[in-house]
């Protein structure tokens, strides 16, 4: 029987694991959305019955997003041209497991007040961003105000203070004005969503994952591919699946695979490799902590 990993060294795993991830924070967002100076359109603010801190979705006015949310595909086909990475997480799939406190959703919900069960974020080169999140409880705390844009609602979220408004739906946006704007042309057809993770995500199996992870390589990333895929899903022996995809990888990639792969049975992780054109996919399974040791060991 295969030894628990204890709490505590689980937690010290996955915060090394996930560092480069942990990108998606409300207040990231907030402070690199800098100063709201865009003052084109008059800012109103939605009634709201019943002198609640919160209002419900049926209480805005407007159109609302209405899009398929259950995955990173998803995302990737409501924003707009040249990501250069992204990551999508399923809270409700990280509870119960070590992923749950890593995901510590409190400031999102507190942001809210309302539970956040997925979250998605794409970056661009430049810098930006913006963030979509599933609301089952069709709610949020009462804006500072509304601009209408495609007949949709852009809703403030600060007094002015930052750039930083929401559209909601399913998902919400959040982001910046000119972000949130460029999220609508896309659902609207006014312009083309990104398309540069497609032959990648074609050999990606996103049933059940925890999360899900994309980047194409650049001058400020460092992946041994031109692009990378990488997702997590809970077995239901307790047990997790990794997979990672590499689109024409760099030599070493496939000269480290086949070198671990060998003993990797020693190691209680088990390798499933299989190569089709340009493309490598790496499926591992084991415990979290060997996951993460193979992971380390591969250089991904």
């Amino acid at each position: 029987m295969k030894r628990k990993e204890p709490a505590t060294k689980n937690q010290k795993y996955l915060a090394i694991f996930l560092a480069v991830t942990m990108f998606l924070s409300v207040f990231l967002i907030l402070f690199t959305a800098g100063s709201n100076t865009d003052s084109d359109n008059k800012v109103s603010t939605p009634a709201v019955e019943n002198n609640s801190s919160t209002i419900s979705f049926s209480q805005i006015p407007g159109k609302q997003v209405h899009h398929q949310f259950n995955s990173i595909a998803d995302g990737l086909n409501m924003s707009p041209q040249g990501v250069t990475n992204a990551i999508y997480i399923d809270l409700q799939k990280s509870k119960g497991t070590p992923l749950e406190q890593v995901f510590n959703n409190t400031d999102m919900n507190n942001f809210y007040g309302a539970e956040v069960t997925k979250r998605y974020r794409p970056n661009y080169a430049n810098g930006s961003g913006f963030e979509l999140h599933q609301i089952p409880g069709q709610k949020i705390l009462i804006p500072l105000g509304a601009v209408p844009y495609h007949s949709y609602n852009l809703l403030a979220r600060t007094n002015n203070t930052y750039d930083l408004w929401n559209v909601v739906g399913n998902p919400v946006i959040l982001g910046s004005r000119q972000s949130v704007k460029s999220v609508i042309d896309v659902l609207e057809g006014n312009a083309t969503s990104t398309s540069e993770f497609n032959q990648i995500l074609s050999h990606a199996e996103p049933e059940d994952v925890i999360f899900q992870e994309v980047a194409t390589k650049t001058n400020t990333t460092n992946i041994p591919a031109e692009q990378y895929y990488r997702d997590l899903k809970k077995l239901d022996d307790g047990s997790y699946a990794q997979t990672n995809i590499f689109l024409n990888p760099e030599p070493g990639v496939s000269k480290n695979i086949t070198a671990l792969q060998e003993n990797s049975s020693k190691r209680g992780v088990t390798y499933n490799v299989t190569i089709s054109g340009n493309i490598t996919k790496l499926k591992m399974s084991s415990d979290f902590a060997s996951l993460y040791n193979e992971t380390q060991s591969l250089s991904l």
